[in-house]
């Protein structure tokens, strides 16, 4: 008898078990297509490469049905062996715009691009996922019912404001699926530290893109001008307050400014200004909120004889974790051994267009601590680095996942 992360005492699952053992064995080839996809990072909706490999992989293992340029250039991949619930697992593929720090011998080989976000190991957890039910299903395992998905432009959107989940979902991808599950890594927090939330667990994603134009001239003369500074002026007072004091303070959201340019030298007043950011929220009833404040906030250089353009573009929605799915997560963590912490709450207000997938089907998403030994590090940053220990880990927590949820 084990015990579980509450040191509680458990029955040990035979099928879990098998599925750790056979992950432990794999742990060299994980480490290899991890460090092979690190190497070799594309932006959105450019992950050729990447995608050619994932396919050539999935055929070497062998038994799936693959389809490509899913989305774009999205994979997919089926396999089913007798009736079951179809569940979707989920990777993304594509690296950021950011310059790796750290130097290895699997760095970038793309200038200036970099798998900054931990996609190469959610890539390799679920190549490895395929390994693992191909092999079950080739010892005579039933009810496998899967589809694996390896998901392009997570980070950014296309030319017609879709990013790589509605892409894919346009192309059929959740025709006959019951569920969703993705796993993220967390290199902020310890190997073994797993965070599993129920219901709104990542934020909405907009961006708004906003010109306050006045009247340029000459900047000794400003009399004769609409100065688009000083119309900016009370449109970035009311930003700033949006959240203070036009939010409930029990509730989560922020407004973040990230880009504001105007003129072009030191003595013409400018004919307009520029705006650039983001909103965040969990609740759908506080992101229209936010909207509509961050209109009344612009409308106020109107009041003062300017224009105004503002261009508000809805990215994702917020990611809600299904109970139910999670419920069954914390029963297949606690069958597979893998978490020495299990966390509930919220994953702050990052978003994710998983969101797409979970606003449609029963899905959840689960955090993985995988923080290297030098100490915890940043999703984003240049010198991003996991313990690869934890590819073992979500390879055995996603294949075990399609076969348990959505089963009584």
């Amino acid at each position: 008898m084990t015990t579980n992360h509450l040191g509680e005492a458990q029955r040990e699952e035979p099928l879990a078990q098998q599925l750790r053992s056979m992950a432990k064995e794999l742990v060299p080839q994980l480490i290899e297509w991890r460090r092979y996809l690190h190497s070799i990072p594309e932006l959105a909706f450019q992950e050729t490469e990447t995608a050619a490999f994932v396919a050539t992989t999935l055929s070497e293992i062998g038994g799936y049905k693959i389809q490509e340029r899913i989305g774009g250039t999205g994979v997919i991949a089926d396999l089913q062996v007798g009736e079951a619930p179809r569940i979707l697992l989920r990777a993304d593929m594509d690296a950021l715009p950011v310059t790796e720090l750290r130097t290895y011998g699997w760095m970038s080989r793309n200038n200036g691009v970099m798998h900054a976000c931990g996609h190469d190991g959610h890539m390799a957890m679920l190549l490895g996922a395929a390994c693992l039910l191909a092999e079950l299903s080739r010892q005579g395992q039933k009810g496998i019912n899967v589809r694996l998905l390896f998901q392009p432009a997570e980070e950014a959107a296309g030319l017609d404001g879709k990013a790589g989940a509605l892409s894919t979902i346009d192309d059929g991808v959740l025709d006959g699926v019951d569920a969703a599950l993705a796993l993220h890594l967390e290199p902020g927090q310890s190997l073994g530290v797993i965070s599993v939330g129920s219901g709104y667990v990542m934020g909405s994603v907009d961006v708004f893109t906003g010109v306050i134009r006045g009247k340029g001239g000459h900047a000794a003369r400003p009399e004769e001008t609409v100065d688009p500074f000083w119309l900016l002026t009370p449109v970035l007072s009311a930003i700033q307050g949006i959240v203070s004091r036009r939010i409930s303070p029990l509730e989560s959201a922020l407004v973040s400014l990230c880009h504001v340019a105007g003129g072009d030298i030191s003595n013409v007043i400018p004919e307009e200004v520029l705006l650039e950011g983001t909103m965040r929220s969990f609740k759908p009833e506080i992101r229209e909120r936010l909207h509509s404040e961050l209109r009344a906030a612009f409308a106020l250089a109107q009041t003062l004889g300017g224009e105004v353009e503002l261009d508000i573009r809805d990215e994702s929605p917020p990611l809600y974790n299904d109970p139910g799915v999670r419920a069954q997560l914390l029963t297949i963590l606690e069958n597979l051994q893998i978490g020495t912490q299990v966390r509930d709450g919220s994953y702050g207000l990052i978003g994710e267009d998983f969101a797409e997938f979970a606003a449609r089907v029963p899905a959840a998403m689960v955090m993985l601590g995988c923080a290297p030994q030098s100490g915890p590090c940043r999703l984003h940053s240049p010198d991003l680095d996991i313990d690869e220990q934890v590819l073992e880990q979500g390879a055995s927590l996603l294949a075990l996942a399609s076969l348990k949820i959505g089963r009584v």
